[in-house]
């Protein structure tokens, strides 16, 4: 059996960590995705951090993205928190189980798999636009109902993020607007709402693997709350769709560049 290359040792600086964090934050607060997306990449290829370390890193880092993007959704009445309480439940179970998954994989097969979920996600962004106003009608006629996809959306989710390190996002946004009827806005404040307890779930199977450098995870969350707050600032001032676009074809590059990459 063909053993795996070994990965180069990570060599970073701090200015390598702020700008990886400003970039993430930025995108992150300008387009409503999981900070993951770019920092894992970036770790992974840029700073030669160990996929599965880069993975429950990212997780670690996400919850000062979501806590501060949450916060500024909620002041602007953009957040329900019986769908974020729901969500959050299936999202914290499925975040385990798949961070426990995570570290049962070889680093070769964990990057071949992020590799091919961000070109599905590069491809989403550019390509798929979503409802920006919605309807809250599931919502106010079906408790129940609602309960049930918001746990199940979360479970899914959770799943994934604990699993790639992602903050799940870009299931849980669609879902929120395609099937339980919101609107683009309350749906991105609700999963960042649900991203703080799902990253903690799963930074922390991850750091009992030994799987997070909490140095790095400082320096990119502060970072990245500086990035996501200046994108916050501009977004009204550039056009969504070129940036989706940007974004998506950025996306998909890295990852093919991840699943070709040999170590």
């Amino acid at each position: 059996m063909p053993t795996e290359l070994p990965e180069r040792a990570a060599t970073y600086s701090v200015f390598h960590m702020v700008v990886i964090g400003l970039v993430a934050g930025f995108f992150s607060g300008l387009l409503g995705v999981g900070g993951g997306l770019i920092m894992i990449p970036a770790m992974v290829l840029w700073l030669g951090v160990k996929q599965h370390t880069a993975h429950g890193t990212s997780l670690a880092t996400m919850l000062a993205f979501a806590l501060s993007g949450a916060i500024s959704y909620t002041q602007h009445g953009n957040m329900n928190f019986q769908v974020a309480a729901f969500m959050a439940l299936g999202g914290v179970i499925g975040a385990t189980f798949g961070a426990k998954w995570a570290n049962r994989l070889s680093g070769k097969t964990l990057k071949r798999m992020f590799g091919l979920f961000v070109i599905v996600t590069g491809i989403h962004h550019a390509f798929f636009h979503q409802n920006a106003h919605g309807s809250t009608a599931l919502i106010e006629n079906s408790v129940l109902t609602v309960a049930l996809i918001t746990f199940s959306v979360g479970l899914v989710s959770g799943i994934i993020s604990g699993l790639l390190g992602v903050g799940g996002g870009i299931v849980m946004i669609p879902a929120m607007v395609y099937i339980l009827g919101l609107g683009q806005k309350l749906a991105q404040g609700i999963s960042l709402a649900v991203i703080i307890p799902v990253s903690i779930s799963g930074a922390w199977i991850h750091h009992t693997k030994g799987n997070v450098d909490w140095k790095l995870a400082v320096w990119l969350g502060a970072s990245g709350v500086t990035g996501a707050l200046f994108a916050s600032n501009i977004v009204g001032q550039i056009q969504a769709e070129t940036l989706k676009l940007i974004f998506g074809m950025f996306l998909a590059f890295v990852g093919i560049s991840m699943i070709r990459r040999k170590a």
